[in-house]
């Protein structure tokens, strides 16, 4: 029997590369993509992700906050930082506290992406991703 497909969604204002990543990676991931919180929190409603990806500079939120509110919505989701200004220390102490699983520089580059999505994939499969009934993002 085959493996569904792991879930992953990507909130980033740039558009751009919202569509470049969903080109990259669709025919091998549930690719969902948002370019606004709100759609973010709504995707994720309806159908938690395996993986989530946010950049750091949202308009409406950082994306540690972000990440932090997936993290207490569905603690066993795989979540990824991706900046091109966060400092490095804010980074770490966001992976030692549990919110940020995976951080990566931007712009990432398709093979950079490539092996970020195969570790964060590997660790998924030791801890299958769920969530827990009536989780749902805090829009506060």
């Amino acid at each position: 029997m085959r493996e569904p497909k792991r879930s992953i969604l990507y909130l980033d204002d740039e558009v751009n590369c919202l569509k470049v990543f969903h080109h990259f990676f669709s025919g091998e991931y549930d690719v969902r993509t948002a370019a606004n919180l709100d759609d973010a929190r709504r995707a994720l409603a309806e159908r938690p992700a395996d993986i989530v990806i946010s950049d750091q500079a949202m308009p409406e939120i950082s994306g540690t906050d972000f990440l932090r509110e997936v993290s207490r919505a569905y603690p066993r989701s795989l979540r990824v930082l991706l900046t091109g200004s966060i400092c490095v220390g804010n980074a770490l102490r966001e992976i030692s506290s549990g919110v940020v699983n995976l951080f990566m520089a931007k712009p990432w580059t398709e093979a950079e992406m490539r092996r970020a999505l195969e570790r964060a994939c590997a660790a998924a499969a030791l801890n299958r991703p769920t969530t827990r009934a009536g989780s749902r993002l805090n829009p506060s």
